[in-house]
């Protein structure tokens, strides 16, 4: 009798951990595996929990790029939810995370994001006192306690055509990027705010081109002139700005504007690199923190930071930005000079928020 339940319990998880047939039926649907400083394919366990590392059979999904949600291959529902945040598919479980697929990046790969934001998921070690290779478990940036984490993209392998349809994340990048809405924690941003560019880059001994060079040798000071009426042209009640920057893909950039040249998804993921905001000078006084490193993405709009916009007529602001670990990315700022070529496209804007 105990050989005979040893028997079924050991087939119980056997067929658990293996039948996983992918029927797609038209969804975009497929596999993940983790860029950064973990490099491992997802696996799934048999009760649900997604892991990087093991012995367990590689994980299986479906989007549902209407509901933006995702299931795993035997139809469970996929979430990370409070308390606690962990990446896990249970049967009848409902999360409400918001999951989408980008546009293939620069290195050719399609990403998974979740709740409008960059895709940043971390990876955290489960203990282990076997000796066996490290596994871990999948986070979102939610997670309370990220101690011993490390950030990691989700690239989609094995994946259907459908992934790639007009209906996925990132496909519809308006051609001017200043006219999405892009918001965050202290800033919303509504689609006919008005825009301000830089009127002046320095990039060594250059102060009049339009070139920003942020890389391991180079640095570039972004010079603005806020004019009194600013918030004026907006019906925003609020007296709070922000400094956007603006990364639309190459393919939505105005015909004859060149392409940036970026050092890479993957690359700001393995070495957790960025572009520090350095507040060169302000004779408003703003506060504002120099230290925060800060990650861009092609298809997305960041808040690097807020302001009180303030009402001082033709107020000075400039913002030094340099490169932290290795982090490479060179572009024509949109709209600099009165008779700019590019009035929409790459760079640093101020907007006033809502």
């Amino acid at each position: 009798m105990m050989k005979s339940l040893v028997q079924t319990l050991l087939f119980t998880t056997a067929t658990c951990a293996t039948i996983r047939s992918r029927q797609t039926d038209g969804q975009c649907c497929f596999q993940l595996a983790s860029v950064g400083k973990v490099n491992e394919t997802v696996l799934e366990d048999h009760v649900g929990d997604l892991l990087l590392g093991g012995t367990f059979q590689q994980g299986g999904f479906c989007l549902d790029k209407t509901a933006k949600t995702i299931q795993d291959s035997l139809k469970h529902n996929c979430f990370m939810r409070s308390p606690d945040y962990q990446f896990e598919c249970y049967q009848g479980a409902v999360g409400t995370t918001a999951f989408e697929v980008t546009k293939p990046q620069a290195d050719g790969k399609y990403y998974l994001t979740y709740d409008n934001g960059p895709g940043t998921f971390y990876a955290c070690p489960i203990p282990s006192g076997t000796g066996n290779e490290q596994t871990y478990d999948i986070y979102s940036s939610e997670k309370a306690n990220k101690d011993g984490c490390v950030p990691v993209a989700l690239a989609l392998t094995n994946e259907t055509p459908e992934c790639a349809t007009s209906s996925v994340a990132g496909d519809a990048t308006p051609t001017q990027p200043q006219q999405r809405e892009t918001s965050s924690q202290t800033c919303s941003i509504a689609a006919s705010a008005p825009s301000l560019s830089p009127y002046k880059l320095k990039t060594g001994n250059s102060s009049t081109s339009a070139e920003a060079k942020i890389t391991p040798i180079n640095s570039t000071i972004f010079d603005y002139t806020i004019p009194k009426d600013f918030l004026s042209k907006t019906d925003s009640k609020s007296s709070l700005c922000a400094l956007q920057f603006r990364m639309p893909v190459c393919t939505s950039l105005p015909k004859g504007y060149p392409c940036y040249s970026f050092s890479g998804l993957e690359q700001e993921y393995l070495s957790d690199s960025g572009m520090a905001f350095h507040l060169e000078s302000d004779d408003g006084n703003a506060s504002w923190n120099s230290t925060e490193v800060h990650q861009v993405f092609p298809g997305d709009n960041t808040i690097i930071g807020t302001f009180e916009c303030g009402e001082k007529a033709d107020r000075k602001m400039s913002w030094h930005v340099s490169s932290v670990r290795e982090f490479a990315l060179e572009f024509l700022q949109a709209g600099v000079g009165e008779n700019a070529e590019f009035q929409d496209g790459i760079g640093a804007w101020i907007v006033p928020c809502q």
